[in-house]
């Protein structure tokens, strides 16, 4: 019952910037000197007089601006003045832009990866299933389960309404003694099951270890003739790093900016540790001037995407190239992150969604 009430209450106050500024001191409180630890040599942490300023200006920024500790050096906001900290959309102020753009009940569906994936299922291109660990453990149920491992022995699995790649890991039929054993794995939190995306050679070229995906936000605002128009925000690429299976910027991987026009890679890549790279430091490639393949298909993938939610003026597409299939959608994020498009070439784009707010 008190469960049920909190996540109510949740639901409302989580897009209120004061909720996230405070929620982020308390939790962080401690680990302040341990993130600056990680953009600050050692000889710089040893003026203690220098570090506490800095702790104080961090935490003046977290409540003035939003600016989560780490986005303070991620930006750049050391030595810069009031108007350029206000221009990024910073993490303490991002959810607060959402209510003004969609529809809540277009949120509540599209945070949901599964009720997201029945909306889209032609756009998917894949076969996924869900595990409520709600739902009873029936037999019915498992042969579910063993009729979809059967067609797919090996499958992505992902938490139903996590975000940041967390709790995605690949997982195999073969790990289990049964298929009960399976099923019961899943149930216990709950998860969907995803067949797993054989990523076309255009992308795997970056790094073949993850499904590298493209980050396409579209905002649809009223056109000169009053109808509709979709337009793209900011598009970036997402690369992975080493060994790891997801792409995710907040998982260690790589960002990089799209020209909407071209689907030409006009910047270095980023990660948020503040590395930058002209080339993907494990596979070579280089990232200015990449040419991401069959641009257009994806850009008319998320157009099409973006008209079938009404309601919903702002988006951000996840989509990966299928060997077989061609571009196909991985995730949509009705909250999503604005992080890479700003932290890769450290330029607020606050004032320019505030534009296209006024015209929607």
């Amino acid at each position: 019952m008190l469960h049920k009430l909190w996540l109510k209450i949740y639901k409302k106050i989580r897009f209120q910037t004061w909720y996230r500024k405070a929620y982020y001191y308390h939790r962080h409180r401690r680990a302040l000197y341990e993130i600056m630890a990680r953009f600050k040599t050692p000889e710089e942490l040893a003026d203690r007089c220098a570090v506490r300023a800095l702790r104080r200006d961090m935490i003046r920024s977290l409540f003035q601006y939003g600016s989560y500790y780490d986005e303070y050096f991620l930006y750049g906001y050391e030595g810069r003045d009031g108007a350029y900290r206000a221009s990024f959309i910073t993490e303490g102020i991002r959810m607060s832009f959402y209510p003004r753009m969609n529809d809540p009940k277009n949120t509540n569906m599209l945070e949901n990866k599964y009720l997201t994936y029945k909306k889209f299922q032609g756009l998917f291109k894949r076969e996924m299933i869900c595990i409520r660990a709600r739902d009873e453990m029936t037999p019915q149920a498992v042969e579910q389960y063993a009729a979809f491992a059967a067609r797919h022995p090996d499958y992505i699995v992902k938490p139903i309404f996590a975000a940041f790649g967390k709790g995605v890991h690949l997982d195999s039929r073969a790990n289990y003694a049964s298929d009960r054993e399976a099923y019961e794995a899943v149930h216990e939190k709950g998860a969907v099951l995803e067949e797993i995306i054989r990523q076309g050679e255009g992308m795997a070229a970056l790094h073949p270890q993850s499904v590298n995906t493209l980050r396409i936000p579209t905002v649809i605002v009223k056109g000169p003739d009053g109808q509709p128009e979709v337009r793209l925000f900011h598009p970036t690429l997402r690369v992975g790093r080493q060994d790891s299976l997801v792409d995710n910027f907040s998982a260690g991987g790589i960002s990089a900016l799209i020209d909407p026009e071209t689907g030409r890679i006009f910047t270095d890549g980023a990660d948020k540790k503040g590395h930058y790279y002209e080339r993907h430091p494990d596979s070579g490639v280089v990232f200015k001037g990449f040419q991401i393949p069959r641009w257009q298909e994806a850009v008319a993938m998320v157009r099409e995407a973006a008209l079938q939610v009404p309601g919903n003026h702002y988006c951000g597409w996840d989509l990966a190239l299928s060997a077989e299939r061609g571009w196909c959608l991985v995730e949509a994020n009705c909250t999503a992150q604005m992080g890479g498009m700003q932290l890769v070439t450290r330029t607020g784009r606050r004032q320019e969604l505030e534009e296209l707010i006024s015209m929607m």
